[in-house]
């Protein structure tokens, strides 16, 4: 990935943050900052909680690609990096997973982190004025709302049926394992991809025409994004028969890119 900087490794894979972070990162924590529940604190205040609130979200994304890293290792598949980028995050995998089985666990291991850590902060939310001094409590408690909500929001989007979100990949592995085909299930559910991108995309424009707010925008974004990528993958398919590289290349896109002569390079897993 161009313009990525390495920040560490987590459980020996290297943890990037590409350049198209940042920006995402202003506008989230500037987003939080204006919602209601924190108005009460002040601008700085607000501000601060906004900061926090945002890095405590992306590094539940980090987690969520974690832990699709982590179960890839079980099945002999290791991932070279995991990257924040403007579109959340991408875990690059060295191979696809060699069995339907393990492609589904593979995938459905990032939503179920997510779920688990909306969980835990639902459940330290109600908490808090046990264990945080009572000037703070306000504070703590929104951060650890708009957490619990955002990573609910992960879980269950990431489990759409399309193809590359995670339940997408689900997807192609039912199929996958019906067919004994991975490359025809990958076409289907990459069509799948692109028709839930397509009316997600719809109902952003509609919800920016009914309320004229511009943050429904970024859904309409976000929709062009998995549109394109699985018409990437599924154009790439249908033309020619794609070969697995034995030493894959560094997304601009979260999925597995594939080149211009349909030799598929790193398998990516994003949010």
């Amino acid at each position: 990935m161009s313009r990525a900087f390495p920040i560490g490794r987590l459980c020996g894979i290297r943890l990037d943050v590409h350049a198209s972070w940042f920006p995402i990162y202003a506008l989230v924590a500037v987003t939080i900052a204006n919602a209601a529940p924190i108005g009460a604190l002040g601008t700085a205040g607000a501000y601060g909680v906004g900061a926090a609130a945002a890095l405590v979200l992306f590094a539940s994304v980090v987690l969520h690609e974690l832990a699709h890293a982590l179960t890839a290792r079980r099945f002999g598949v290791q991932t070279t990096s995991i990257a924040l980028f403007l579109f959340g995050g991408v875990a690059t995998l060295e191979a696809e997973p060699p069995t339907p089985l393990a492609d589904a666990a593979v995938a459905l291991a990032g939503p179920a982190m997510s779920a688990l850590v909306a969980l835990t902060a639902f459940a330290a939310m109600h908490g808090v004025d046990a264990v945080v001094p009572f000037r703070y409590t306000d504070a703590a408690a929104s951060i650890l709302a708009y957490v619990t909500f955002a990573n609910a929001v992960l879980a269950a989007f990431n489990l759409i049926p399309g193809y590359p979100m995670d339940g997408g990949r689900v997807l192609r592995a039912l199929l996958w394992q019906l067919r004994g085909d991975r490359d025809g299930a990958t076409v289907t559910a990459a069509l799948v991809g692109i028709g839930f991108g397509l009316c997600f995309a719809a109902g952003g424009l509609v919800a920016v025409a009914v309320t004229r707010t511009w943050q429904f925008g970024w859904y309409v974004v976000l929709a062009g994004f998995l549109v394109r990528t699985s018409w990437v993958q599924f154009r790439a398919l249908r033309r020619a028969p794609l070969v697995v590289t034995l030493r894959p290349t560094l997304p601009t896109l979260p999925a597995s890119e594939v080149s211009s002569v349909g030799v598929r390079t790193a398998d990516r897993w994003s949010v």
